[in-house]
């Protein structure tokens, strides 16, 4: 097993920790820089969306984590599914959404139980940047199959200062360096080899920020 496959069984099991996800929004989300963060990625999505995202009915977001954009995506009027493969997750985001508006799914993103275009718009965050590369044209084939129009998820790339950083200070620290982040002939090949076309990348603080998000149409 590769050094990359024994992080992603890893973080599987981490976030199957009650303890890890009772932090996890404190850590991440809970701060004033963070919840820019989170409205600024919101509002890329729906820029990137466009006149598509008021025809966007059905959403599901997978994994979804403690449903950090499910009070988002409810009060733009969408019917939302949250899907994810931690039960502690799901039950952290149904906290959040008291009146149960959002569906639960606890499943597996490679193996998802939906019918072929059963959504009208897939999304996925904060996810790739842990898949092994050898998964995530799968994953986004699956993705694909049951979106009716679009999937959207974010990646880390590798243009820019912030990967270098990080690179840099676990070298100094005499810890395991990062993942390496992706090129864009390697995204533009996980895309094509899960069927889907690329419609656009936005690019989140071009130089600095690692992050992008791709947008993804059936063929």
């Amino acid at each position: 097993m590769s050094r990359e496959e024994d992080r992603w069984g890893a973080k599987v099991a981490h976030y199957q920790d009650p303890a890890v996800v009772a932090s996890y929004d404190a850590e991440r989300f809970a701060g004033p820089r963070q919840r820019r963060s989170t409205l600024a990625k919101w509002n890329a999505i729906r820029r990137g969306l466009g006149e598509d995202f008021g025809r966007v009915g059905t959403v599901l977001d997978v994994p979804c984590g403690t449903g950090r954009f499910t009070e988002l995506l409810l009060g733009a009027g969408k019917r939302v599914v949250n899907a994810d493969r931690s039960r502690a997750m799901l039950l952290a985001a149904r906290r959040k959404d008291a009146e149960a508006r959002a569906r639960l799914v606890e499943c597996d993103a490679a193996r998802l139980p939906f019918a072929d275009a059963s959504f009208d718009l897939v999304l996925s965050v904060r996810f790739f940047l842990h898949v092994p590369k050898g998964m995530r044209a799968g994953l986004l084939r699956e993705m694909g199959r049951v979106s009716r129009r679009f999937v959207v998820v974010d990646v880390r790339h590798k243009y820019c200062l912030t990967t270098l950083g990080k690179r840099l200070r676990a070298k100094l620290a005499g810890r395991p360096l990062p993942s390496k982040r992706s090129s864009l002939a390697e995204i533009d090949a996980d895309v094509a080899a899960a069927g889907l076309v690329l419609l656009k990348r936005t690019w989140l603080s071009p130089g600095f920020s690692e992050k992008m998000l791709l947008f993804c149409a059936r063929a």
